[in-house]
């Protein structure tokens, strides 16, 4: 699996319900399991929306019909059933998108989750703290990754290139034959997620780029 991809640091299986779950009953589901939401599936699986706390609060208005709401969470203070509670569509990303997709994603949707889909169903969710989460990884984890990567795609062995990371920014140094071996290397670093930063210091022998 892809470090750099969705499907790496998602929550698979999420808890879902079906347009006809009971208010109280998806109420429990949030309060009982931790979670933020569910995802909404119709009869054939696929999903038509997502509940979240927010859309459960309405209920607790005083005045469950005020004039001057948004007709679609007045409507919301009064439904019943994740169907008409629901928030559609969802927003979703594919499980084999990469982190900086997604990073995209949620910075255009100002949303706090994305549900996560393989072949058109329900794979995971992923949540903004999943991705900053990939930030934390260890130092040595991440040389030790970073140096298997560059030696097995790119054929640079640390007699070519070495690799040192402290904080998540990667030093990269060493000779590489061609000037156009430099960018390869920094671009197969950058998709690894918990890099922070990369400083190319790499030589060249000789100059085949116009």
């Amino acid at each position: 699996m892809n470090a750099g991809m969705v499907s790496a640091v998602m929550t698979a299986d999420p808890i879902t319900v079906s347009t006809k779950t009971p208010f109280k009953d998806i109420a429990e589901l949030l309060t009982g399991n931790g979670i933020s939401a569910v995802g909404v599936l119709d009869k054939t699986g696929a999903l038509v929306g997502v509940v979240s706390e927010a859309d459960l609060l309405p209920h607790l208005w005083e005045d469950r019909r005020p004039r001057w709401r948004d007709r679609r969470l007045a409507r919301k203070a009064t439904a019943c059933v994740a169907k008409d509670l629901m928030t559609s569509p969802a927003v979703t990303i594919d499980a084999e998108a990469t982190l900086a997709a997604a990073a995209a994603e949620f910075a255009r949707t100002g949303v706090r989750r994305l549900f996560v889909l393989r072949a058109g169903k329900v794979a995971g969710v992923l949540s903004r703290r999943d991705l900053v989460a990939v930030f934390t990884r260890g130092d040595a984890e991440l040389e030790r990754e970073i140096t298997d990567r560059v030696r097995d795609r790119l054929n640079l062995g640390p007699d070519r290139v070495r690799v040192q990371v402290r904080a998540g920014v990667v030093m990269v140094v060493g000779r590489v034959e061609r000037r156009s071996d430099i960018d390869p290397v920094t671009r197969l670093i950058h998709e690894l997620s918990g890099v922070v930063e990369v400083r190319n210091r790499l030589d060249y022998v000789w100059n085949d780029v116009a």
